[in-house]
């Protein structure tokens, strides 16, 4: 939620305080459409607060599970597999597919290369358990590949949802500030001969702004003496005349 939207909520609870606190002088106003308004986009607000907040951290941590996946499939399963290959089998054509992928590949480019090894891996199964690895390694690799492919599946919902409660928080906020310009008309008329809490009810209907935090206050400085004044500079005597020559 960005500072703004928060001051905006903020004020929106400030309202609905202040009309639960004042509700014996309010009166009438406290059971009006506009206050039930207020209070369901209130609830809608803090929803889409919850939402935001818990699929940003779900995408954060898909994405950090999918660097740990991407790196579990590169290491223990492809690199092995990568590294017999071009010590056991003959160079030819049907190896190329068990060759390590050059650079940083998306994933999606990786799980391709990752699926098209454990296919050209697959018919020299005996070469491969012969030098060490398991029985069962290219449904390994099959698997290491499928469990890095969720979690982008993971992310993406997340980052939908976020998206999603982003635009929710945009709308709910505009509505519930159309409400409070409504509830401000029926509490005017409420407190017209309560110039106090009228007062009141003015500042908090406001969205207060955010100002910056209070600058650190150091040492007091050292007290500068003054400067006396430079004494003017004396004046050169003039110089004496060159006797004449004889």
């Amino acid at each position: 939620m960005r500072t703004t939207q928060g001051s905006m909520l903020a004020s929106l609870r400030a309202v609905k305080n202040f009309i639960d606190t004042n509700a014996a002088v309010l009166g009438s106003v406290v059971n009006t459409g506009a206050r039930k308004r207020l209070d369901d986009a209130i609830a809608a607000l803090s929803e889409h607060v919850a939402t935001q907040t818990g699929s940003n951290l779900a995408a954060q941590g898909a994405t950090q599970q999918q660097y740990a996946l991407r790196k579990v499939l590169l290491r223990d399963h492809m690199a092995p597999i990568a590294r017999i290959a071009r010590a056991d089998l003959p160079v030819s054509p049907a190896i190329e597919p068990m060759r390590m992928p050059k650079g940083r590949p998306t994933i999606e480019r990786l799980a391709a290369a990752a699926y098209g090894m454990a296919k050209a891996a697959a018919p020299f199964t005996d070469t491969f358990v012969a030098a060490g690895l398991s029985e069962d390694f290219v449904k390994q690799l099959t698997d290491a590949t499928d469990a890095m492919l969720a979690t982008l599946g993971s992310r993406t919902q997340s980052r939908g949802l976020r998206g999603g409660a982003t635009e929710g928080l945009k709308t709910r906020l505009t509505d519930g500030r159309r409400v409070v310009g409504v509830l401000d008309a029926f509490v005017k008329t409420a407190l017209k001969d309560d110039p106090a809490l009228l007062a009141n009810w003015n500042i908090v209907k406001r969205v207060q702004k955010v100002a910056a935090g209070p600058t650190p206050l150091g040492p007091d400085p050292a007290p500068v003496a003054p400067t006396a004044p430079a004494a003017p500079a004396a004046l050169a005597a003039p110089a004496a005349p060159s006797p004449a020559a004889p």
